[in-house]
């Protein structure tokens, strides 16, 4: 068998290779051009090649190359084998080396590798949010813009339709006012993209029964329950919905010692886009849902809001669980008595 712990970075990678018995065959640093990397595994034909790498951004297309020339590639969770291989002195020859010697005695915390088609969920789901997070930022920009000139909106909308005629009305300096029209034109151009989005997500929000169950959840909808399930990827590898809650980082940190524990605020370890959507669903669901609104004002008489937001976000993280476990519909009675 031959161990291989790879170093990734976007340009090259640093491959250290070993044999059975722990011996260095090789290390030294490989571009990551197609051709190259091809040409490295395809040496060691005939023989059992398993590979290591840490998740990062660009793992995917180093994959589609590498995964068909070997026996096994193991995605390693990043933050965890930090914790197993902390050592003072960092470099690429040493992170490799390591990946490879933990790799050769089956230490390594592998990471879940996503399918191709969740891989593309996520990337159409995650460009929906980028371009929404521009488009407030340059909302935001057009209040700042107001706000240094002493103007304040008469209307709740600052975008809608009063709230444009207000805008373009309001007396203005001749900068302020290109910021202000500049800002409205890229508004206008990342709304039309995002409802394109929108509506290629619905497209395919109709072709999948757990979308129903999703959206009948309050403060879900199609595009929220699209980007949860994109970031779910398989469900069945998360046995509990503890374990999903850990995933999006929505659980408390717990130090223990001694018999002694402390909490503090939540891990934000796993997926940062599901923690936020569930988060934003906890936000539409205390207007939208009796059940939610009372459990939320049940932890407010003890807790800052955020908190109590979050934990009606957990709440409902954990119906989700339940519904996609035992696909039924969202029941509001039950998620009242819980």
């Amino acid at each position: 068998m031959i161990h291989v712990g790879v170093d990734l970075h976007q340009r090259f990678c640093y491959i250290t290779t070993l044999n059975a018995s722990g011996k260095m065959i090789e290390a030294k640093p490989v571009t990551n051009e197609k051709a190259a990397l091809r040409k490295y595994f395809r040496r060691f034909r005939g023989e059992a090649v398993q590979v290591a790498v840490e998740a990062c951004g660009f793992w995917p297309a180093f994959r589609e190359v590498v995964e068909p020339e070997v026996k096994r590639l193991v995605l390693v969770h990043p933050q965890r084998v930090k914790a197993i291989a902390s050592a003072k002195l960092k470099n690429d020859r040493v992170d490799s080396a390591t990946l490879a010697h933990l790799l050769r005695c089956d230490l390594l915390p592998e990471s879940w590798k996503a399918d191709r088609e969740t891989q593309a969920r996520r990337q159409q789901v995650r460009l929906r949010t980028t371009l929404v997070r521009q488009r407030t930022r340059l909302k935001n920009q057009v209040h700042a813009v107001l706000h240094q000139q002493g103007q304040r909106s008469p209307v709740t909308d600052l975008f809608g339709k009063r709230g444009r005629l207000w805008l373009a009305e309001v007396k203005l300096p001749l900068q302020a006012r290109e910021a202000v029209n500049t800002c409205l034109r890229m508004i206008d151009y990342y709304t039309e993209e995002i409802q394109k989005q929108n509506l290629q997500l619905s497209e395919t929000a109709k072709q999948d029964e757990r979308v129903q169950w999703l959206t009948s959840i309050p403060g879900i909808g199609e595009v929220s329950a699209m980007m949860v399930l994109a970031e779910i990827g398989d469900g069945s590898r998360f046995a509990t919905k503890e374990a999903l809650c850990s995933y999006s980082g929505l659980v408390p940190r717990v130090r223990e010692s001694a018999g002694k524990a402390a909490r503090g605020g939540i891990t934000r370890q796993g997926s940062s886009y599901l923690r936020w959507i569930m988060v934003e669903a906890a936000q539409v669901a205390t207007r939208s849902s009796p059940a939610a609104k009372r459990y939320y004002e049940r932890l407010l008489r003890k807790k800052h809001k955020h908190v109590a937001r979050v934990a009606l976000a957990r709440k409902l993280l954990i119906a989700v669980y339940a519904l996609l476990h035992d696909g039924v519909m969202f029941d509001e009675e039950k998620f009242a008595a819980r």
